[in-house]
């Protein structure tokens, strides 16, 4: 796998900006984009930035591209998913920043996490928020024809495990190198298998992840799916 270029902001709501650059991301892997050492001296996690040098840590806005496809991207805090970000796919970052659900504020030690993926890689990401301000982060590589199930990138539950008793009210969906396999959208389906919420899929080669509503009561029986045909 390839080391990439990756790039993006987090804005805050006051206007400040954190601008984010690495190098060398690496393909099929979760990584920490830190600081970009051009525009502010050195290279730090985002959370230990902002409140050593911003007078108002509050994201509201970011967006993360790389030179290939961006699958997700979230503020990892105290081992949780504080918030998860706007991607874009091959740097165009069309849209970017793009406007956060729940605005949250970052904290000494938070971490920009990414995951870059080759052009031809399959890896479908599903970015979520609630009522409740929680985010969360879900991803599949599907292999075949047939349905595949989204599960948790931090602890492999479903969507119904992880968020249970929580009301969906935005998502966004990287579809990975799919655009040609792909015969549903992504559904939040119920323990009958009913959809109840959907998500459409970007192709990470043209298009850009961003919230958009998606309303869904998740059980503890509700799974995020989607349905291949290669």
């Amino acid at each position: 796998m390839a080391d990439v270029d990756a790039s993006g902001q987090l804005v805050m709501g006051n206007g400040a900006v954190i601008p984010l650059f690495r190098a060398d991301l690496a393909e099929a892997a979760e990584e920490e984009i830190f600081t970009d050492s051009n525009f502010v001296g050195s290279a730090q996690n985002a959370g230990t930035y902002a409140t050593q040098t911003l007078g108002n840590a509050v994201v509201a806005a970011g967006g993360v591209s790389a030179e290939n496809d961006m699958t997700y991207a979230f503020i990892r805090s105290a081992g949780t998913i504080k918030l998860a970000v706007p991607v874009s796919g091959l740097s165009s970052g069309m849209g970017l920043p793009a406007a956060l659900p729940y605005p949250k504020r970052l904290v000494s030690g938070d971490q920009l996490i990414a995951a870059a993926n080759a052009t031809s890689d399959r890896e479908v990401g599903l970015s979520v928020a609630c009522t409740n301000g929680e985010y969360h982060v879900f991803s599949v590589t599907p292999s075949g024809a047939g349905e595949h199930e989204l599960v948790s990138v931090l602890t492999g539950l479903g969507i119904g495990e992880t968020l249970q008793g929580r009301q969906l009210s935005h998502a966004f969906c990287m579809g990975g190198n799919n655009s040609a396999n792909f015969s549903s959208p992504v559904y939040i389906v119920n323990g009958s298998g009913v959809p109840i919420g959907s998500v459409t899929p970007n192709d990470p080669a043209v298009d850009t992840g961003t919230y958009h509503p998606c309303r869904a009561a998740i059980q503890l029986n509700s799974r995020a799916v989607f349905r291949t045909d290669a």
